[in-house]
């Protein structure tokens, strides 16, 4: 699975890629700023995208659905959460094998990325008329779409930063990531919570919003990344799919330890993200759930900023296993104190998680701030860095495909009387199960040998 050498456009004379035959061709002293800028501003879009619909525009669509389905709301949306990353377990690998063989003048990824991109804003607004509709199918179906696009055009775009950051950049390049992906779920809250306050809701105009961020950054992303061109490339023979799923941990088992620790790490956050909407409604009592989720959010990301920049420029010279013992551990007691908080007087709760909140983005931050740049530390195949970033993306789907549901499950005997919201002990044992996942998170990461 050899690739020739890529050529280099005149457009970018100084971007680092691998020859294709395991030799490295030089590389420049310092990848410019605004390349730097470029490749992360699409996870900004990204995560706008994301933290509007997984947060609060979905778990409060399924509140005003759950009557029409025959289900709860924590179901709806598990259920709808749970089946998009589905999509998102087989998409990416496959969107990265083929991106890393694409020879369109354009360069390898960015075709995906904007072919992705238009699937997604088609879907965000047939999505909107699934839920017009009250059909829980199509609904479902929709969202699947919506996660179609976007991972067709996160999978091939993932295999961007192996490809033209160089090695001693990639904590600087996965803090800037980090940065832009915290900066764009605040986004996505403020998108959410002002748009979805309950009794006003406007869900046209939340999910066009979304749909435009999403096309105009990827517009600017696109034009601000340029790649050189693969001029050859053998075709991708689908006998090879197994490849596009699959990286044997005994023969890169740095690798599989990465990817099992992330997945708890996601595992633990998908038991809690879909919920926290209710969690706000039923256990802290905030008058406007949808308005204290989105100052919830805030806090998160505010706290998750100092390290988010700090701790991907930090691992760049002392490692970044130790941030991701840090990052599990404090996650692990964020939501230790996240499960107390019903025992609290209930004058105390709305501040008390917004006080827990800072802890929380204190560990959210750290962790997203190496995430990235351990898992490209870690790759088998630096030439076939979209498959394999692809497979590193099943860390976060597959335990999301789980979660979600899981967590509407978990809920379930816990249903309130007259079948609207769910008691504080059901939420208490939510938060339980994510803690177990992040301590796991961190306490297996030096597992990890060849990586710092």
């Amino acid at each position: 699975m050899a690739q020739t050498p890529i050529t280099s456009p005149a457009a970018a004379p100084d971007l680092a890629f691998g020859t294709g035959n395991g030799e490295a061709e030089p590389q420049q002293e310092k990848l410019p700023i605004r390349q730097h800028l470029a490749l992360s501003s699409f996870w900004f879009a990204v995560n706008l995208h994301w933290g509007a619909l997984g947060m609060i525009i979905v778990p409060s669509q399924a509140t005003r659905l759950a009557p029409f389905a025959g289900m709860t709301e924590a179901e709806v949306s598990g259920w709808t959460i749970g089946m998009g990353a589905l999509v998102g377990a087989v998409v990416p690998p496959i969107a990265g094998a083929l991106s890393d063989r694409c020879t369109a003048g354009m360069g390898r990824r960015r075709p995906y990325v904007i072919a992705g991109s238009a699937i997604n804003v088609v879907a965000l607004l047939l999505f909107y008329l699934a839920f017009q509709a009250h059909s829980l199918i199509g609904y479902i179906a929709a969202w699947m779409l919506i996660g179609l696009g976007n991972n067709i055009a996160t999978g091939a775009f993932s295999g961007i930063i192996p490809d033209l950051v160089p090695a001693r950049e990639r904590g600087l390049a996965s803090s800037m990531m980090a940065t832009m992906q915290q900066l764009g779920t605040i986004g996505g809250f403020i998108v959410g919570g002002v748009l979805m306050t309950q009794g006003r809701e406007q869900d046209l105009l939340a999910l066009t919003s979304i749909a435009a961020a999403v096309a105009v950054i990827t517009l600017l992303t696109v034009v601000g990344t340029p790649e050189r061109r693969l001029t050859h490339a053998e075709p991708f023979r689908w006998s090879e799919l197994k490849e596009c799923f699959w990286i044997d941990p005994r023969q890169h088992p740095d690798f599989g330890w990465v990817w099992i620790t992330r997945a708890f790490f996601t595992t633990g956050w998908w038991l809690i993200q879909p919920i926290l909407l209710y969690f706000m409604r039923d256990v802290i009592q905030a008058k406007e759930p949808a308005s204290a989720v989105s100052i919830l959010g805030g806090i998160v990301l505010l706290g998750a900023i100092p390290t988010g920049i700090g701790g991907g420029i930090l691992s760049d010279r002392f490692g970044r296993k130790r941030i991701v013992w840090l990052a599990g551990m404090v996650m692990a007691v964020t939501c230790l104190l996240f499960a107390g908080l019903g025992m609290l007087p209930l004058e105390m709760r709305l501040g008390a998680i917004y006080a827990v909140a800072i802890l929380w983005g204190f560990g959210y931050g750290a962790y997203v701030s190496v995430d990235w740049a351990l898992g490209t530390d870690v790759l088998p195949n630096p030439d076939e860095a979209g498959k394999d970033m692809g497979v590193w993306h099943l860390s976060m789907v597959i335990p999301q495909s789980i979660a979600a549901p899981a967590a509407g499950l978990l809920l379930r005997p816990f249903v309130m009387q007259g079948g609207v919201g769910y008691r504080p002990e059901g939420y208490a044992l939510v938060f339980l199960s994510a803690c177990v996942f992040m301590f796991l998170c961190g306490a297996l990461i030096f597992r990890v040998k060849k990586a710092r």
